[in-house]
């Protein structure tokens, strides 16, 4: 007599899963975290340990798990807690220095405090240039997602669009800003 429960249905191992279920759970993490290791390793720069971000991802999802609705689909809902986290990373290191190293790397090199705060304001006056060749609608959403901190759907609202398209502008704005940052880390390299 077989005891176990059956997990072949996700809707059956979401409906676990929100009951507390840990071996659920597992079996939604063994199933899912390729994909999602996947999308963290596309997404953050290479430094940022994807195992770690995965983990974090699930363990939102284990906390937060009387919220989940077992009828609709994981994916979208796990894809969508990833893209939080990775914003949130995002946003972390962007700030207003857009992935400046620890001040520890300067004090390596023998950068004094004067010489740090002096490339840290050539580093903000070069984002906020990098920032205003953008077009006006991307740079806006942009900035009220990032400076401002609205929400997606409050953007959305805000400017009649729709919050794929604020999602898509703020990923298309952060692409930009990686490879901007990309080419002047390699032109400073020279």
């Amino acid at each position: 007599m077989n005891i176990r429960p059956k997990y072949s249905d996700e809707q059956e191992l979401l409906r676990r899963l929100v009951q507390g279920d840990e071996v659920a759970f597992e079996l939604l993490f063994y199933r899912y975290r390729g994909k999602v290791g996947h999308f963290i390793k596309r997404s953050l720069p290479p430094h940022i340990d994807p195992e770690e971000t995965v983990h974090e991802i699930f363990f939102r999802v284990w906390t937060h798990r009387d919220k989940l609705d077992a009828e609709r689909p994981f994916a979208p809902y796990l894809f969508r807690i990833a893209r939080n986290i990775v914003i949130d990373l995002l946003r972390r290191k962007i700030g207003h220095t857009l992935y400046i190293q620890d001040a520890s790397v300067f004090t390596d090199l023998g950068v004094n405090d004067v010489e740090l705060k002096l490339e840290e304001e050539e580093l903000q006056s070069w984002f906020h240039s990098t920032l205003n060749k953008l077009p006006e609608q991307r740079k806006g959403i942009f900035m009220m997602s990032r400076f401002e901190g609205l929400t997606y759907p409050e953007i959305a609202k805000k400017l009649g669009i729709s919050e794929n398209t604020v999602d898509t502008q703020v990923r298309r704005t952060l692409q930009y800003l990686r490879e901007a940052f990309r080419k002047m880390k390699i032109i400073l390299t020279f």
